[in-house]
């Protein structure tokens, strides 16, 4: 399929500056030059749009949309362990998807393109991303004491189970990591294990880490090393990881997370609405470790709103640190875009409006009064965005929406599964 977006303003460019991109396929193929051969099946007026690639939510839990507004103002481990798990454990497969979907609503209205997911019905999770185009890095959570757990192992291979029948929907823009769900929910042996088969195939690592005080204090009693030092001597570094949190962190901690291939996702809104404070992200960036910026699930945020979660990102920085010059809006788009391709192994291929790069992009409108006077783009898009200033979203090449409106997901239907899957809350 070949689009072209015409007269559009490029995010890095001078606002007078005006270029034609084309796509074709999943990727950019020319900038103002058309590729010899091109066909337009779409063009899009790009008057009064700024175009830029579109933002990776590194860390969220897509199907937990059915929760949103359901257990709220609550302390951390009653949210968790009284009112989330209960649900989780009642959940059925069918109503995951229709969650994923309704998350995924959100997140194309709101200029997600690609998403770092852990779920219960991974499955239902690759379904709803080939049914709407979505591109996602998915995790199946996993608990058990040890190898030898059978709940434990049970669901590993599930998860295997569901790598496989990822290759037979192909229209899912989808790759697969392990996904160990915390160092509470998982044995020492069950934590080694998962890492010694991610490195023997090559997978990532997606865990939750450091979240609060309690899990860091209590990882020092049983273990006598922070969470970063424990997984450290697990061997769960010795391969690409993403860890989400990280709210508590020992000096030592930062030297350790520095090391290539580990990435850190901090989640503001969610730390915050939890109680469990804020995350040192000017800490870890001024020590070059890669900072992703996510959402967490809609039971905790209670948005997936990744523009949202810049505003929150940068002025949280800059009230904790006293600094009004740290996490300037350059760095915390950076955070949002190039930081999360990078933790997914795709900084390469995406997170720039460049030939051969994916063609993961949005549109905003430049015309929006909250974009007025322009002075600033990025400090527009960090500082007065609301994130339904998009007006397209476009993943692997592929228009998810067309002037605010969804092409791949049907919304009506969504609204209404969603109404009949809580009337079991």
């Amino acid at each position: 399929m070949g689009i072209v977006i015409k007269n559009v303003h490029l995010l890095d460019e001078e606002k007078q500056i005006r270029r034609d991109v084309y796509i074709e396929g999943n990727r950019i193929t020319g900038i103002d030059s058309m590729p010899e051969g091109f066909t337009a099946d779409e063009t899009i007026d790009g008057t009064h749009r700024l175009l830029m690639p579109g933002l990776v939510n590194a860390h969220t839990h897509a199907y937990m949309s059915v929760f949103r507004n359901y257990a709220d103002d609550l302390p951390f481990a009653e949210w968790l362990f009284e009112k989330i798990d209960p649900l989780e454990g009642r959940m059925t497969p069918e109503q995951a998807y229709w969650g994923n979907l309704l998350s995924f609503m959100e997140m194309i209205r709101t200029g997600t393109t690609c998403f770092v997911d852990m779920q219960m019905f991974p499955r239902m999770a690759v379904k709803a991303c080939a049914d709407s185009g979505m591109r996602a890095l998915i995790t199946r959570g996993l608990v058990g004491s040890d190898r030898h757990d059978e709940g434990g192992i049970r669901r590993l291979n599930e998860a295997f189970d569901e790598m496989e029948y990822a290759k037979s929907e192909p229209d899912a823009p989808v790759t697969f990591a392990l996904g160990p769900h915390a160092i509470y929910t998982c044995g020492e042996d069950m934590l080694r294990y998962v890492a010694e088969i991610a490195k023997e195939k090559d997978l990532m690592i997606n865990i939750h880490l450091s979240e609060t005080q309690q899990e860091y204090e209590s990882c020092l009693k049983e273990h006598g090393a922070t969470p970063v030092r424990y997984l450290k001597n697990l061997g769960m570094l010795d391969v690409p990881v993403i860890l989400a949190h990280c709210v508590y962190l020992a000096e030592e901690d930062y030297e350790i997370l520095q090391q290539p291939g580990v990435s850190v996702v901090t989640n503001p809104a969610s730390n915050m609405k939890l109680g469990n404070g804020f995350a040192p992200v000017t800490r870890m960036l001024q020590k070059g470790i890669n900072v992703c910026l996510g959402t967490d699930g809609a039971s905790s945020n209670n948005a997936l709103n990744m523009f949202r979660e810049l505003g929150m990102l940068t002025l949280t920085q800059k009230g904790a640190e006293k600094d009004s010059l740290v996490m300037k809006a350059e760095e915390t788009l950076q955070v949002a875009v190039e930081n999360g391709y990078k933790a997914i192994r795709l900084e390469e291929q995406a997170g720039r409006v460049a030939e051969g790069c994916l063609a993961d992009l949005i549109l905003l409108d430049q015309e929006a009064p909250n974009f007025q006077p322009e002075h600033n783009w990025k400090a527009a898009l960090v500082y007065s965005s609301t994130g339904y200033e998009v007006t397209d979203t476009i993943v692997n090449g592929k228009i998810l929406m067309r002037d605010r409106e969804l092409t791949t997901i049907d919304e009506e239907r969504v609204r209404f599964e969603i109404a009949q899957a809580v009337k079991d809350f």
